[in-house]
């Protein structure tokens, strides 16, 4: 009997380490795998980001440094953006800088414009006026335009307006003019404006553009609003207005600090010039210029001032 049951026993033990040589696998594989999740911890930790404090090694940094005010500052007008401009332009393009330290003139894009009471849409009907007109005959149809539609600023010379002749210069000048309200122009008679010497497109336009503003669609605070895109698009969608005269507005009434008109041949001559690419019918095109004056962001309105300078050059040497 005592032999039988220590035998018994001997059997129950060896099985009991049986079984537990069988069930010690599983507190080794989770141990694996907190070994495995201890491997991947230098990954994560590869992964954040660097210390604000960080050095930045790309020599742009210090160029973005300067444009920090162009982040807020939306037009060329407000203090301290023409230096601003100036100063990352000398930055971003070493050639550029040369030719800003050549130039004497002052960039006008920066000055006030010539009237206080210019409203947005007084612009760009001055604008589809002077499309495609020398400078003279263009002010000599505005002239006539506002005397027989404008509003005398002073009134005490409205004598002067029945001395003038259609001979000889005149006593009165655009200036002495206030231009009629987009209201007054809407309902001119395409006919009777090309009297004073409008064509009968151009006069079509003038009333096209007053009817977006007497509508409503644009005004002057809603122009402010927009980005430059959106105000471009605005603009071209009037008939008569094209991107080049939409640029135009742009830079010199609101005076945005950003604008490249790539569509301005003088502008595409200077570039050439200037980056040692080649010109031609159709180069550059839009999108090399584009690439070109990235260097120039946000400030390419300024650079393609300095850009109409440079292409003076070119003409007198040439």
């Amino acid at each position: 009997m005592t032999t039988r049951r220590s035998a018994r026993l001997v059997t129950k033990a060896a099985a009991a380490k049986t079984k537990d040589r069988v069930a010690k696998p599983a507190p080794k594989k989770r141990a694996d795998k907190k070994r495995a999740d201890k491997d991947q911890l230098p990954i994560v930790v590869i992964a954040k980001p660097p210390p604000a404090t960080m050095a930045v090694a790309s020599p742009l940094a210090a160029v973005a440094a300067t444009v920090s005010l162009a982040a807020v500052a939306r037009s060329l007008a407000d203090p301290g953006t023409m230096d601003a401009a100036v100063r990352h332009l000398r930055a971003a393009d070493a050639k550029l800088a040369e030719l800003i330290d050549r130039t004497t003139e002052v960039c006008s894009m920066s000055l006030p414009r010539d009237r206080d009471d210019d409203s947005c849409f007084t612009s760009l009907c001055r604008s589809v006026i002077y499309q495609q007109l020398a400078g003279k005959a263009a002010q000599a149809i505005l002239l006539r335009f506002l005397k027989r539609y404008g509003t005398l600023v002073d009134a005490a010379k409205a004598p002067l307006l029945l001395l003038d002749g259609a001979e000889g210069p005149s006593a009165l000048s655009c200036d002495d003019f206030r231009f009629p309200g987009p209201q007054a122009v809407a309902a001119l008679d395409v006919d009777e404006v090309r009297a004073v010497g409008l064509g009968q497109r151009k006069a079509e336009y003038i009333r096209a553009v007053a009817e977006r503003f007497n509508d409503g669609t644009l005004s002057d605070e809603r122009l402010a609003s927009m980005g430059d895109d959106e105000a471009s698009r605005a603009l071209v969608a009037i008939r008569g207005i094209g991107q080049w005269t939409a640029d135009m507005f742009l830079m010199f009434h609101l005076k945005r600090p950003n604008v490249l008109p790539t569509l301005d041949l003088a502008v595409r001559k200077a570039m050439c010039s200037h980056f040692g690419v080649p010109f031609g019918k159709n180069s550059p095109t839009h999108e090399q210029m584009v690439e070109l004056a990235r260097p120039w962001e946000p400030y390419r309105s300024v650079a393609t001032w300095y850009m109409w300078r440079l292409a003076n050059t070119i003409t007198q040497k040439s």
